[in-house]
């Protein structure tokens, strides 16, 4: 794991709190008055299961675009990326049978996506597509690589009047598992340019998920850094 660099990781966290604090002062929700409101509720499991269905036939046929030489698949428009860190601490057992604690980062997904195409670890990024609740590993330029953990199939959104605060609870999922990792629980909070785009997301939270078949349980934080700039030619 070679992401561990904990002064970078202090430092985005102190942003993340002015951030906070700018969006309502000490309140939780990012407003001081404001009840809980507009949740967003999307937990049926027909949606879930048609969705997720539609989601994993897609990627069903991305190992095969890729075996043609077309990496980058056709996307409708340049999408909103955000790098994302990814640390914390999982549990496994060792040779001997006792429990071990082990670090990991979001290298380590960058690594898998890497390995898995052929490609050069260096030139790659894990970042947060706002717009797909979703994470994915792009190139340096924007271009999409591959999914990772996906927030976008069930989820409870609490926002507030403009949309610039919310507070959500989502399961995680993954290409490789049918049913869920775990959870996640955080707060985004985002501003706008005068003409109604994403100037600007910053997430913040927790996660708990586990890999059965790594007979591992994983437990960490995660928070944007920088926006990465799509330029992959998408119109």
């Amino acid at each position: 794991m070679s992401k561990d660099n904990q002064r970078q990781a202090g430092g985005a966290s102190g942003k993340n709190t002015e951030e906070f604090e700018r969006a309502g002062g000490n309140s939780p929700i990012g407003c001081r008055h404001d009840a809980v409101e507009n949740v967003s509720r999307q937990t049926t499991a027909g949606q879930q299961q048609t969705k997720k269905m539609q989601t994993m036939k897609l990627r069903i046929l991305l190992p095969l675009v890729i075996a043609f030489g077309f990496i980058e698949p056709v996307v409708g428009h340049a999408d909103d990326l955000f790098r994302l860190y990814w640390r914390g601490t999982y549990y496994t057992t060792n040779s001997s049978g006792h429990i071990v604690a082990v670090p990991f980062t979001e290298q380590s997904f960058v690594n898998k996506v890497a390995q898995d195409n052929g490609l050069d670890p260096a030139g790659l990024i894990f970042v947060y597509r706002p717009d797909r609740r979703d994470t994915v590993v792009v190139r340096s330029n924007g271009a999409f690589v591959a999914d990772v953990i996906q927030m976008e199939f069930t989820y409870t959104d609490v926002n507030n009047p403009n949309n610039t605060v919310t507070v959500r609870q989502a399961l995680l999922f993954d290409e490789y598992h049918q049913d869920a990792l775990g959870s996640w629980m955080g707060l985004e909070l985002r501003t706008f340019n005068p003409s109604g785009g994403l100037a600007n997301d910053t997430l913040t939270g927790w996660m708990q998920y586990s890999m059965p078949e790594q007979n591992a349980v994983y437990g960490g934080r995660a928070y944007t850094g920088a926006r990465v700039v799509d330029n992959s030619g998408a119109p």
